[in-house]
């Protein structure tokens, strides 16, 4: 009788130290492809989210990818990274594969001494997907990642098959009275915590964006000051309505730097581009993840319909704006 108690015990404690979730939810421990600076974990659910690294202009650069379909490319803002879009990455699968890279200089990617610049991102973007044998994704930023993907259409337009420009401005975005004092003598995490903690109305949980936070020790204050300062100085107005790519535009109504009134802005220069507000600050994905999660659901279901008129009678049906959320 004692054994048999003692083998119960035994296989008793098995069983609770076992992680019966661990098939959907595992963790892939990562060395940092950029100064070692850490290591980062990528969480696989369900086993679809991973994490790679992809060398593109003699800089590696760190994707999340999951999902299966046509291939989407988020991009990220100047005070985040890729896994502010991690939970979309499969969110339209099979029809839609998602891709969140970090830019150089961020999250797990390389940082190199320099070219952390609007430019410099959208050409980092263009070689990523020549690596990855995309010829036409639809491009997804936030913010600066905004910023990025209306010089990059302007510049690259046969590489865009559809826009979404969240929380971003078609010129000027400034974010800091001091740019030149970023990393000497104020120190880059308190200016990136501010940045951050402005994004959202006040009364905010904290619990919201200390995501956001916990991300702030992946770049440093060369990253942060050159990118803020590429931002302060970028102007595409005027110039976004050569745009020819379905646009979706996203912005929050309690947004004080990429307002309403410049999203409208942006719609009016580009033909055919279609607005959502959402009654949130500048990160809606955060503050309201599921509408966000339908709506850009909703219009990738129109690039959907667009491609199959397009493959059936061979031209693209065009009708008119559609009102999403």
């Amino acid at each position: 009788m004692a054994r048999l108690l003692l083998m119960f015990a035994s296989i008793l404690a098995g069983l609770i130290g076992c992680d019966l979730h661990a098939p959907a939810q595992q963790q892939d421990r990562l060395t940092s492809l950029g100064s070692a600076q850490t290591q980062a974990t990528a969480i696989r659910i369900n086993g679809e989210i991973r994490r790679r690294a992809v060398t593109v202009n003699g800089v590696s650069l760190s994707i999340l990818e999951a999902g299966t379909g046509d291939p989407i490319i988020f991009v990220h803002g100047v005070v985040t990274t890729s896994n502010i879009f991690s939970k979309y990455l499969s969110a339209y699968s099979p029809d839609f594969r998602g891709i969140a890279v970090d830019l150089r200089g961020y999250g797990d990617s390389q940082e190199p001494e320099s070219g952390f610049t609007i430019t410099q991102f959208s050409k980092d973007l263009i070689a990523l997907a020549d690596k990855l044998g995309i010829e036409k994704p639809i491009w997804v930023g936030v913010s600066m990642g905004g910023m990025i993907l209306q010089q990059l259409a302007l510049d690259y337009p046969d590489r865009v098959r559809a826009l979404v420009l969240i929380s971003t401005t078609d010129a000027a975005m400034v974010l800091d009275n001091d740019l030149p004092t970023i990393g000497n003598p104020r120190d880059f995490r308190d200016v990136s915590r501010n940045i951050i903690i402005d994004s959202f109305p006040p009364g905010t949980p904290v619990t919201l964006y200390q995501p956001l936070l916990d991300r702030i020790p992946s770049w440093n204050g060369t990253v942060l000051r050159e990118a803020l300062t590429s931002m302060a100085h970028a102007n595409v107005h005027g110039q976004i309505y050569k745009i020819t790519a379905p646009t979706l535009v996203v912005v929050g109504a309690k947004d004080t730097v990429a307002t309403p009134a410049i999203a409208r802005g942006i719609q009016a220069q580009i033909a055919g581009a279609r607005l959502v507000e959402f009654n949130t600050g500048h990160f809606m994905m955060a503050e309201d993840p599921e509408r966000f999660r339908t709506v850009l659901g909703e219009f990738l279901q129109t690039l959907k319909r667009e491609r199959t008129a397009d493959t059936l009678f061979g031209t693209s049906l065009k009708g008119p704006r559609l009102s999403f959320g």
